[in-house]
């Protein structure tokens, strides 16, 4: 079966011919490396299902980085042009420096011809190029990170703008499945309907289905990004997720391609598979959950002095036992608190429970619900090292 351009992330696309062609021989990676190789697959395949990696063909990269992708495409095309956030005092985390065409240079995986690219520091919201210099454009997660709605928008209109007439875009971002944009600032992951909707509101045109199906398979399933919160560090290379659980919300990658014809009626993408797809997906989050704390879980926190911070985490319904050992060497006075917050629609903190935990061994429990998130924190209340503390959770589920 041919997979569509615009689509949600499934484990059957790393067997389809063309995807895996692209992973092996032009990103020169192994087929099932990460998601992110998804992403970039996807935008190579449509740009060159699109006709524009040409020789005569200039194309602008957006929010990339040293992103592998790049060193695919230039060698493909007459001349790209990569941008990015890349100042020291731009305010963004991602890649700094003060001269990314030296940074593309020395990240390079293998050699490209340094005349057929430049790189430039750059907002993804206003584009500093006259009209029409790109025949297309791309952009690989990196479009979540750019703001609110308007600012999504802006960036639509200045891409269109840049763009030749029938020059195309192609992106990827993340997208939900409960039924909610989840607005995280500058991280952003789309309710599939949403994403459409600021599309339909754009001066560009999306392909005419947007397929959110995802195929019941055991390497779909809702999976943690962080196994080394549950000290499994070691196998994160062999549990890259294609559908992720992060703290609460279900999610995976999309990938889109829009074009540049000022003369076509605009048409709304129709949004398939959302609904069957959503529901089982959240039944096996819910399944995971459950499977995953009915006996206790070890929990590895990040130490920052005397402060022990543990990643936020969907318990279920029924009762939190937590399980302290304190060691057994020195006085050990060690202070615990509990905030939650809803795992969908809310970034607000509010504390549940606070207290102390005892020398030698101790701990508490704590009611929790299902579609909530907890963040436990350990904090030394004398002289000490809390990161030595182990703790174990467990939940008691609700009485049926």
């Amino acid at each position: 079966m041919t997979i569509g351009f615009q689509k949600v992330c499934d484990i059957h696309d790393f067997f389809d011919p063309d995807i895996d062609d692209i992973i092996r021989h032009k990103l020169h990676t192994p087929p099932f490396s990460s998601r992110r190789a998804w992403e970039f697959a996807m935008n190579y395949r449509a740009l060159r299902a699109s006709g524009v990696l040409r020789p005569n063909a200039r194309g602008l990269a957006m929010g990339a980085g040293t992103e592998r992708l790049i060193y695919a495409i230039v060698p493909e095309v007459a001349h790209t042009v990569v941008t990015d956030l890349y100042v020291p005092d731009s305010g963004w985390v991602g890649v700094r420096t003060e001269n990314p065409r030296d940074l593309i240079a020395a990240k390079a995986p293998w050699k490209i011809d340094p005349a057929k690219y430049d790189a430039r520091a750059m907002d993804m919201r206003k584009l500093d190029f006259p009209d029409e210099s790109f025949d297309f454009c791309w952009s690989t997660g990196s479009f979540e990170h750019i703001g609110d709605d308007e600012d999504f928008l802006a960036h639509f209109r200045e891409v269109e703008r840049v763009l030749k007439p029938g020059g195309v875009y192609a992106f990827t971002t993340a997208v939900t499945f409960g039924g909610a944009t989840e607005r995280i600032p500058h991280n952003y992951y789309f309710d599939p309907d949403h994403l459409i909707d600021l599309i339909h509101a754009s001066p560009l045109h999306p392909e005419p289905i947007f397929d959110c199906g995802i195929r019941d398979h055991i390497y779909n399933r809702p999976h943690p990004e962080r196994l080394q919160d549950f000290g499994y560090a070691a196998f994160r290379q062999f549990t890259v997720p294609v559908v992720s659980l992060r703290r609460g919300v279900i999610l995976t990658a999309n990938a889109m391609l829009l074009t540049k014809d000022r003369g076509r009626e605009k048409r709304r993408a129709k949004v398939v598979g959302l609904a069957e797809t959503s529901a089982r997906l959240r039944r096996q989050a819910d399944a995971l959950v459950k499977a995953t704390f009915e006996r206790p879980q070890l929990m590895v926190g990040a130490a920052k002095g005397r402060v022990v911070h543990f990643q936020p985490q969907s318990f279920g319904s029924g009762t939190l036992r937590i399980d302290a050992t304190l060691p057994l060497a020195g006085p050990h006075i060690v202070g615990w608190s509990v905030e939650s917050r809803a795992a969908s629609g809310s970034y607000d903190w509010t504390r549940e429970a606070r207290g102390v935990l005892a020398p030698l061994r101790s701990g508490f429990t704590l009611p929790v619900a299902a579609g909530r998130l907890y963040r436990l924190s350990l904090r030394a209340l004398v002289p000490g090292a809390p990161e030595r503390v182990r703790i174990r959770a467990k939940v008691v589920p609700v009485a049926s």
